[in-house]
């Protein structure tokens, strides 16, 4: 089996529903979606952040890569729960696209990074 064989059906196997919504377009999907943890305090951005100073949560998406998602548009709801898309990616091995993966925010709440430094 290839790479994009047994990563396609690991994902439609053990992923979990979630429903991919950008604009009027919607598709129901199987994917991971799981926190992103912490890793030498170093986070997403490469700034260093005190645990429980502030309020970061960010998510790891890991798709097939049929399901485009757009930055700051695509919505993704898993579990009752929606997250936005920050920045995706599509990882690729000899030219073909195996999977996409994407940094996620909770939806509709505005979190510290969100804001502008002044």
């Amino acid at each position: 089996m290839s790479i994009f064989n047994s990563v396609g059906e690991t994902i439609k196997r053990y992923g979990c529903s979630v429903k991919i919504t950008d604009g009027s377009k919607d598709a129901t999907v199987k994917a991971f979606v799981e926190p992103l943890r912490y890793k030498n305090r170093v986070y997403v951005g490469g700034e260093y952040h005190y645990l429980g100073y502030r309020r970061t949560e960010k998510y790891l998406y890991v798709g097939l890569p049929e399901y485009v998602l757009a930055e700051n548009s695509s919505v993704i709801e898993m579990q009752k729960k929606k997250y936005i898309v920050k920045r995706c990616e599509t990882y690729y091995v000899k030219d073909c696209p195996v999977y996409v993966w994407a940094i996620l925010l909770p939806y509709g709440e505005t979190l510290e990074d969100d804001y502008e430094s002044d």
